[in-house]
């Protein structure tokens, strides 16, 4: 009896173990893999992608469940998010229907003028650069374009990926408009604040650099702000980059409308999409700040000035003579 009873338990302990081989095996999904499924692949090609990525177990099977169920041409173009070992019917399905799309995760910084958004959206395959800048020129777009974090399928038409960011801008910047009052328009406002977000490097000095231009602006003088040339002279080949860094006195002199150091009052435009604070310290600038100037102080930090004399002394003070 007692040796049934010891062979029953190990029958019992081999049945479970094999269970669970089994379905680890044939059920068990496994880490998350991405496919990218190219436009005019066949089931053969598709079924060989699967197999080879782990997805599936058998080239085979995928093929004949894929001629019962639906055809390759069924089958989405694009990347998608599966697991290893996942059943096929439910492969099929989440490709037939996108479920799985795999998205970019993109995020623009406050500060970026709408080609660098072009450009990275164009890196990631998300959309065409170019189509993308058409379209934000044609509608006038630039501040507009909210800086965050986004989630794009490959792809997506440039409109459907400006209509996300401009959506964001109505939910996160319009409101600003209604809680400040201003007797600017909505597109000075903008302007202004997309100097600033281009000057500021410390959060709490955003309201003073505000108040420094429009005092400025208010005074009709001259804004004479760096980023407003660093905007004119476009992409800085030297540098491979935008926003040119050490700007010299012949940029200073460039022909432009963006020059603020030729023209009197704001810019035709914003020069990049600036963010929700730097909106705010336009809106709500640091109150009885009467400064006129001011100079960055080698920390990310800047020192304030009332009139131009004590301006020079603070330029002499930090940078020498």
């Amino acid at each position: 009896m007692k040796k049934f009873l010891i062979i029953s338990a190990f029958l019992l302990a081999f049945s479970a173990a094999g269970i669970w081989a089994a379905k680890t095996y044939f059920f068990s999904k496994g880490a998350l893999v991405m496919v990218q499924i190219l436009p005019g692949q066949t089931g053969n090609d598709v079924a060989r992608l699967l197999k080879a990525k782990g997805v599936i177990r058998s080239e085979l099977l995928f093929k004949i469940l894929l001629r019962l169920t639906s055809s390759s041409k069924d089958l989405r173009a694009g990347r998608f998010d599966l697991r290893k070992n996942t059943s096929d019917l439910e492969v099929i399905n989440c490709i037939k229907t996108g479920k799985c799309t795999h998205y970019e995760k993109i995020t623009f910084p406050e500060g970026w003028r709408s080609e660098e958004m072009a450009e990275e959206l164009a890196v990631h395959g998300v959309t065409d650069a170019r189509a993308f800048l058409n379209l934000v020129r044609e509608q006038d777009l630039e501040g507009k374009l909210f800086p965050s974090t986004y989630l794009f399928a490959d792809n997506t038409p440039p409109q459907k990926v400006i209509d996300e960011m401009t959506a964001q801008y109505k939910k996160r910047i319009t409101p600003l408009f209604k809680q400040y009052k201003t007797n600017l328009t909505e597109r000075q406002v903008l302007t202004l604040a997309s100097i600033v977000e281009r000057e500021a490097v410390v959060h709490d000095e955003r309201p003073k650099i505000a108040a420094v231009y429009l005092n400025r602006f208010t005074m009709g003088k001259r804004l004479e702000a760096d980023p407003t040339v660093q905007y004119a002279l476009g992409f800085a080949l030297r540098e491979n980059r935008y926003w040119k860094r050490g700007l010299t006195y012949k940029d200073l002199k460039i022909d432009s409308p963006y020059n603020t150091y030729r023209n009197a009052g704001l810019p035709p435009g914003p020069i990049c999409n600036p963010g929700y604070e730097s909106v705010k310290a336009v809106l709500n600038p640091q109150p009885d700040f009467e400064a006129l100037y001011f100079v960055a102080d080698r920390t990310g930090r800047h020192v304030f000035s009332r009139t131009f004399h004590e301006h020079k002394q603070h330029i002499k003070r930090i940078r020498g003579k």
